[in-house]
């Protein structure tokens, strides 16, 4: 609300007192009560400005609400009401193509025995077949955790399901066969899928929408910050036998994504996010399951963040499992995203990764 101008009423006009002599009787007012005409004293004129006043009108200006995780206008309200759900998808060769993530709002995509698996997002949307769904990893608790609601997932290590278990989370595995259900004409273990309304009917009552994923850009408002700088092109090399290239489209305004240099098609279009963040974290073993390695998203570290053809370096930070991951430029101001879907890459510092 941007306060009202004020104007300053202007100092009243002085007019001299003008004084006239003895006037004749005719010249006096001839009603004066309780006077005669002829007694009358000389007549004494004073002329004042009125002041001017202007009436201070403040105006208030209430911005439409948004959903949490795109900044993007609220069409349903029970959806912007509603807690987020969360789902591991795979994106091995035979998983593809994939169902449901078009409409998903936030894509996190992690490294994991030498390919890479997505941890999906919905809360402002819906999507009737979601999948293939895949066993949960050591850090899916801890970076879904401030979003909320629910994970969903086929199983996993003992370790790294008891991990889940031990959050806030809601899980939905997949021995929820009113939730997950295997798809004909898919081969195991890449037949295991789910829907949004499955995932939504576990979201415990009295949970409320999550909080904001990011600031995001108002109406008119353009992506930027210090350093920012044009870029059309992104590669990232997030596993080793995975590649992952955008391409800025201005005309959808978003992120064309190839995989293993062709197109990433799915059942439901193309994988094409408004916001790519490659975040720079560091990968552990799991000590439980030494074949897994997981992302330490706890700390601090290098981001790249693209939106409306420019990218910004910045900062990542999330100092517990509760927070969530925050992104900031060279001045420690928070880097608004554009209205739209966001995609995390989860890399290693001295990954493959440039832009053009």
């Amino acid at each position: 609300m941007s306060p009202a101008s004020r104007r300053r009423p202007p100092p009243a006009a002085l007019i001299l007192f003008l004084v006239a002599g003895v006037l004749a009787g005719a010249c006096s007012s001839p009603k004066a009560a309780g006077r005669s005409a002829a007694a009358a004293p000389p007549e004494t004129t004073t002329t004042t400005e009125a002041p001017s006043t202007t009436t201070s009108t403040a105006t208030t200006t209430t911005l439409p609400p948004t959903y949490p995780l795109t900044g993007r206008p609220v069409t349903d309200t029970a959806k912007a009401a509603r807690g987020a759900v969360a789902v591991k998808i795979d994106n091995i060769v035979d998983a593809r193509p994939q169902a449901g993530i078009t409409t998903a709002d936030v894509v996190y995509e992690e490294f994991t025995e030498g390919i890479t698996r997505f941890i999906v997002v919905f809360q402002s949307n819906d999507a009737p077949v979601v999948g293939p769904v895949r066993s949960v990893r050591p850090a899916d608790p801890t970076i879904i955790t401030p979003l909320g609601g629910v994970l969903g997932f086929s199983g996993g290590s003992p370790a790294a399901v008891a991990i889940a278990a031990a959050s806030p989370l809601t899980l939905v595995q997949e021995n929820d066969t009113a939730v997950m259900y295997r798809r004909p004409g898919r081969v195991a273990p890449h037949n295991l899928y789910t829907s949004t309304d499955g995932l939504f009917s576990r979201v415990p009552a009295g949970v409320g929408p999550p909080r904001p994923f990011a600031p995001f850009l108002g109406e008119g408002q353009s992506f930027g910050g210090p350093g920012a700088k044009p870029v059309s092109h992104l590669s990232v090399v997030p596993a080793p036998f995975v590649t992952a290239d955008y391409d800025w489209d201005a005309a959808s305004g978003t992120w064309l994504r190839s995989t293993d240099g062709r197109p990433h098609l799915l059942e439901d279009g193309r994988i094409a996010p408004t916001n790519v963040i490659v975040q720079f974290t560091p990968y552990s073993i799991f000590i439980e399951d030494e074949k897994v390695m997981y992302p330490e998203v706890l700390g601090t570290g290098d981001a790249w963040i693209l939106s409306g053809g420019q990218m910004v370096q910045g900062t990542w930070s999330k100092p517990d499992a509760n927070s969530v991951t925050t992104y900031t430029d060279s001045t420690g101001a928070p880097i608004r995203l554009a209205p739209g879907q966001t995609w995390v890459h989860l890399v290693a510092p001295g990954s493959t990764v440039t832009t053009g």
